[in-house]
């Protein structure tokens, strides 16, 4: 009888795991999928009461500082860096501009960008807003910063290449992805076109 009790104590501890295994990326990819969702609905909203509109060309450099502010926010500025990060590496794995000097200058500049949302993000914690009032805040936050050149909106900005390498930025051999699938792309174009 003993015996089976802890034969049952040893299943549910390895069901217990195997559902926490499988439950964790379905939460953090559902968490991924609600950033997405809130920052690509943000691209116009209402400002002392006059509706601000962020064009295209802003876009890719508010998506990437007003996200980690808001995973800055929500995470913690840590977990907010290492899942910006990790969207480079995965940008570079399946981006068919991966490997170009553009690609590796937009890197650089997201990282930039990165790092700019999740000062806001830790401010807005830091001044113990929450919900609404906190996305107004790092919302109007990355638009003045915009504004003001402080977040990068192209990777052609004359000052992208001067701002600390993509290792310096926390990720290693990146360069060493982008170059290795950027060939890759290239080498099946070229099968493509043949």
């Amino acid at each position: 009888m003993l015996a089976d009790k802890i034969v049952a104590m040893a299943i549910s501890r390895k069901v217990i795991i195997t559902l926490a295994l499988i439950a964790l990326p379905l939460i953090l990819g559902s968490y991924i999928c609600t950033i997405l969702w809130r920052v690509s609905n943000s691209y116009s909203f209402n400002q002392h009461g006059k509706i601000l509109h962020v064009h295209s060309q802003l876009v890719n450099g508010f998506q990437h500082a007003y996200g980690s502010a808001l995973a800055a926010f929500e995470l913690g500025v840590m977990p907010a860096d290492l899942l910006f990060r990790a969207n480079e590496y995965a940008e570079a794995i399946f981006s068919g501009r991966s490997g170009s000097q553009p690609f590796y200058l937009d890197a650089r500049k997201d990282l930039s960008n990165n790092t700019f949302g999740r000062a806001i993000g830790d401010r807005a914690r830091k001044l113990g807003l929450s919900g609404a009032p906190a996305e107004k805040y790092m919302k109007e936050e990355v638009v003045r910063a915009l504004a003001q050149g402080q977040v990068f909106s192209h990777w052609r900005d004359e000052r992208v290449p001067a701002l600390p390498s993509l290792e310096e930025y926390g990720c290693p051999a990146l360069s060493q992805v982008m170059e290795t699938h950027g060939n890759i792309f290239r080498i099946k174009d070229k099968m493509h076109v043949q």
